[in-house]
């Protein structure tokens, strides 16, 4: 079989992959920190982005943990996937690195563009995946700041192949993906991470990985409040029971901006009434 992009993209298909774009290696839409692609591998040529679809009764499930196992099963096809038709490109002569749909990632206590120490311990992708797929020309960032594409809004999981094959890209495409005044996302947000004019990572980390709904102290006045704060949790959590779970099955706590997406032709008929 040949190597294009034609043949990448069936593979991946046959694989169980729902999307795939390819993009140019040096012509990726970097995040902040920028960790471009060629930083990965030098002689990188081209980033295949695909993904695959969360279930969406498991979105819509009344346990968000059901939610977590789809999340993890998702992955585990990615990255499958990705280990399977990377070790091909390799057996032709390409040099591939797949990027995981999860993690390990990078932890960073000191702003790695200045050095300074950062107000709130950050996870950095090795490559920002959401942002390889808009220059792959899958979708958007929406107002959520998650990845929306036409067909399943925000609700699948993203892999990669970073790889030296010469591949034909997929053009980059605008996307007007989010309603015009909707604000869904911004008001399903516990707390308050999201807004018109911007997102606010330390938030949402913080609600999303440990249930949390106040970001840890920037200032003496804070305190109190965050005190206070972890003695309500203390009452009604088990945290080391809690922490082998989050922390072997990866179990979120909100995907609350998600579920009130309404975006995603693939969903209409089968979206719960009232989204």
């Amino acid at each position: 079989m040949s190597i294009d992009a034609s043949s990448i993209k069936a593979a991946l298909y046959e694989e169980g992959i729902d999307l795939v774009g390819i993009a140019g290696a040096d012509s990726l839409m970097v995040a902040s920190p920028p960790r471009p692609a060629t930083a990965l591998m030098p002689t990188a040529r081209s980033v295949i982005v695909m993904a695959v679809a969360h279930s969406l009764g498991a979105v819509y499930a009344p346990d968000i943990r059901l939610w977590t196992r789809n999340k993890m099963q998702t992955s585990r096809l990615l990255d499958q996937a990705a280990e399977k038709v990377a070790r091909w490109l390799e057996r032709e002569g390409f040099l591939s690195l797949p990027i995981s749909a999860d993690k390990p990632a990078e932890i960073h206590k000191l702003d790695p563009c200045t050095g300074k120490k950062l107000p709130h311990t950050r996870a950095v992708g090795h490559l920002s995946l959401k942002h390889a797929a808009v220059s792959a020309g899958l979708g958007q960032i929406g107002r959520s700041n998650l990845l929306l594409t036409p067909q399943y809004g925000p609700h699948q999981r993203l892999g990669a192949i970073v790889t030296e094959a010469p591949l034909e890209a997929d053009p980059y495409r605008e996307w007007d993906l989010c309603m015009e005044g909707c604000s869904r996302c911004i008001m399903a947000c516990s707390v308050k991470a999201l807004s018109h004019s911007g997102y606010d990572v330390d938030s949402c980390f913080d609600y999303w990985s440990l249930g949390f709904e106040r970001k840890r102290p920037s200032s003496i006045s804070e305190w109190p409040a965050f005190v206070g704060m972890l003695l309500r949790h203390v009452k009604r959590r088990d945290f080391f029971t809690e922490v082998g779970q989050i922390y072997i099955t990866d179990v979120d706590f909100c995907i609350e901006c998600m579920k009130a997406c309404p975006v995603g032709e693939s969903w209409e008929k089968i979206r719960p009434k009232g989204i």
